[in-house]
């Protein structure tokens, strides 16, 4: 389906791009256009750091799904995967975890399209469920459980997709100390940088 809407609509898909001023290329460091401007009790993990660096398309894989790599491989193929770069921090004394996770597909149409894939792959389970993303258009919610060897967590996710970019914030910590109020706020702010550089 994305192929053939591709195919269609190539001359009109340029001519909506130009006009709606969505850039052509993204920046070279994408650790640029991750949000940052965290309070100070974020500690983040130094740039270049198995946390905080650049990912290709095996590690990009394993972090969407590291039980199911080769297939996340093929799917990222499908969708265009160009780059991607994670940013990692820990709240001071707490066992909570922020990791935002940008990566660049193919073009709009393939984020989205890729965004969709992920958000109505039908994941819900006793272990994974929905919440609202108000206000917040092209993003979509879900709350993890799972154990940890220090016991029992839970994780916040939010997909969003700006312009031919896909990012993935996730919010962990332990189970009952995080609620999607705390992703959301940041979500939210993250969607406004994409937006302040053309990604919409």
């Amino acid at each position: 389906m994305l192929a053939g809407c591709n195919s269609t609509k190539s001359t009109s898909t340029t001519s909506v791009a130009s006009s709606t001023a969505i850039p052509t290329a993204v920046p070279g460091d994408l650790r640029l256009i991750v949000f940052d401007r965290l309070p100070a009790n974020y500690l983040e993990a130094p740039a270049g750091s198995d946390l905080d660096g650049p990912l290709g398309l095996p590690a990009t894989a394993k972090a969407v799904d590291d039980q199911e790599t080769a297939q996340q491989e093929a799917i990222l193929r499908q969708y265009g995967f160009r780059s991607a770069y994670q940013r990692t921090w820990v709240v001071k004394d707490t066992g909570e975890t922020l990791i935002i996770r940008v990566q660049v597909m193919g073009s709009p149409l393939q984020a989205l399209g890729y965004f969709d894939l992920l958000t109505f792959a039908g994941q819900s389970s006793h272990q994974q469920t929905t919440f609202p993303t108000p206000q917040l258009a092209d993003a979509s919610g879900f709350t993890r459980f799972f154990t940890a060897s220090t016991g029992s967590q839970v994780a916040q996710d939010i997909n969003l997709a700006r312009g031919p970019l896909f990012y993935h914030l996730i919010f962990a910590g332990p189970k009952g100390s995080i609620s999607p109020s705390d992703i959301l706020s940041i979500a939210g702010s993250q969607s406004t940088e994409a937006a302040s550089l053309g990604y919409r």
